[in-house]
């Protein structure tokens, strides 16, 4: 790569985080749980005061980035910076490991800029955060892998090991591409490296295969713990229509947003990849160990993802989500030629990466006005550390984004010292925090699994018994004169947002239906 477009490269790397500080609570919808479970993890660590939860060391498989974005968070003391800092590096690691990877197999770096604008893809929105970190630690032990199987020493088989484990704890969907891709790799170049008359060469997979035993290990470990299942038997698995399945593809790649910004960005990137590959057409054919092992990543990435259930127990997704990892798998075998046919597309991905993160820096602060409003930082500051909160959402879609943002804004809660915020993924066995059921009052009354987008389950008596406060998104007046149970007062709002506090008083005695038998369609709030 040429002093230019090493400049280019490093300037698109870095302008592609700059969206992550457009505000300060990203609209990505299960992002404020990832902040609850940094902040509860580091108040968990020793010296940092203890909360009514405990980590799940079995059964999660990524305990990785909250950990990471726990020491980081006691390090700047805010939780919610701490997550936008760990986000900034996977950005520019997103590139910077496709570049790695590009070098080990020989091809040409000057790809790697392809390799940034994917980072804003439809799981980033979603707020699968693990996962989206888990994509260039993939690319990182891929590459180390590569070099091994072409000159293996024991410092690298360490750091193999070393990074395969920690690419499991990131997350476990990345990590099954990871390992089919590496053990093909291994495959390959024993039998492309063979010595003359030979038909097979052992010594690539001999120094490689040993090196993923760890995470192996640690795989089954979590596996036994059957955390993706119903307790006394296995997950349920969902599986979609295989034409569905492609369809989604390039969706879950770029189609972050309902505008029509992005779009453009994403048909700009697709055409510089097309430009690429029609110039290469009337190059000769590449021959050779080195043009079959670029291919041979996007091959099996694709295969997982055709492959890959959409849900398994309670973790869904699971094959859309690996889109912008197939891609990044088909970039690899790009060869961008020396002349303009080569820099055109080159310079091309690079105005799309800088478009989109300024259509992403718009659309994100136009939801969080008017999702937030301008004062929920002080919505927050009303509520007392140490309390329980519950989340009830009857207007949690919006016209920006395709999914729903701050359907978990109430979880922020749990960042400034709340105890309970629910309903929490906290719930789920495979989240890296559970609740100590040790602790009196440490675990909420049950009302089924993702109740967040149920707000009709809640229970006047029940739940107000339980609950300080209630924080509630959209128009509906959820305490009219009479409700049963203990009288709660309006204290704040900002935004699509209402907060509620106990208030004093005796408690009505009245038929606890739930809120939504009062609403007009209760349908409406119960999809």
């Amino acid at each position: 790569m040429t002093p230019r477009w090493r400049g280019i490269f490093w300037v698109v790397a870095v302008v592609n985080a700059l969206p992550l500080f457009a505000v300060r609570h990203l609209p990505y919808t299960d992002l404020p749980e990832h902040v609850a479970a940094i902040d509860t993890l580091a108040r968990l660590l020793p010296g940092g005061g203890g909360a009514p939860y405990v980590v799940a060391l079995r059964e999660s498989q990524y305990l990785l980035y909250h950990l990471t974005g726990a020491l980081l968070a006691r390090v700047v003391g805010d939780a919610v910076l701490a997550n936008k800092l760990l986000l900034l590096l996977v950005a520019i690691a997103m590139p910077v490991s496709l570049r790695s990877f590009l070098r080990a197999l020989d091809r040409d770096e000057r790809v790697a800029i392809f390799g940034a604008m994917p980072f804003y893809n439809r799981a980033l929105m979603v707020g699968f955060l693990p996962f989206v970190a888990a994509i260039p630690l993939t690319l990182f032990a891929l590459a180390a892998i590569v070099e091994q199987c072409r000159a293996p020493t024991r410092r690298r088989a360490i750091g193999i090991a070393l990074l395969c484990v920690l690419l499991f704890y990131t997350h476990v969907s990345a990590y099954v591409v990871g390992l089919l891709v590496a053990a093909t790799i291994a495959i390959a170049s024993s039998r492309l490296s063979r010595a003359p008359g030979r038909a097979f060469d052992p010594r690539p997979l001999l120094f490689t295969m040993p090196a993923l035993v760890p995470s192996v290990i640690a795989a089954l470990f979590w596996w036994s713990a059957g955390s993706l299942g119903a307790p006394g038997r296995d997950p349920d698995v969902a599986r979609i229509a295989l034409l569905d399945s492609v369809n989604r593809m390039p969706l879950w790649t770029f189609d972050a947003w309902r505008g029509h910004g992005d779009e453009l960005w994403a048909v700009t990137w697709w055409t510089a990849f097309a430009i690429i590959v029609a110039a290469g057409l009337r190059r000769p054919l590449e021959r050779g160990r080195g043009w079959v092992i670029a291919l041979l990543p996007f091959g099996v990435a694709l295969v997982v993802y055709l492959a890959t259930p959409f849900r398994v127990g309670a973790a869904g997704y699971l094959n859309v989500r690996l889109a912008p990892l197939v891609t990044l798998f088909a970039t690899v075998a790009l060869r961008p030629r020396d002349d303009r046919w080569g820099k055109i597309p080159l310079g091309m991905a690079a105005i799309a990466t800088v478009g989109m993160t300024a259509t992403t820096t718009f659309e994100a602060r136009r939801v969080c006005r008017e999702k937030l409003g301008a004062g929920f930082e002080s919505l927050l500051a009303e509520m007392t550390p140490g309390r329980r909160l519950a989340m009830l959402s009857f207007d949690a879609r919006s016209p920006r984004a395709h999914e729903w943002p701050y359907v978990f804004a109430g979880s922020l809660y749990r960042a400034r010292g709340g105890a309970i915020a629910s309903y929490s993924f906290v719930e789920l066995p495979h989240w890296p925090v559970h609740y100590d059921a040790r602790v009196a009052g440490a675990v909420p009354p049950a009302r089924g699994p993702f109740w967040v987008y149920h707000p009709c389950a809640y229970r006047y008596r029940d739940d107000g018994d339980y609950y300080d406060y209630v924080l509630v998104q959209g128009r509906f007046d959820l305490f009219p004169p009479r409700a049963p149970g203990p009288p709660f007062a309006e204290i704040a709002s900002s935004g699509a947002f209402t907060l509620y506090a106990r208030a004093a008083g005796p408690p009505m005695d009245e038929v606890d239906r739930g809120p939504c038998l009062r609403a007009p369609d209760p349908r409406r709030y119960d999809e």
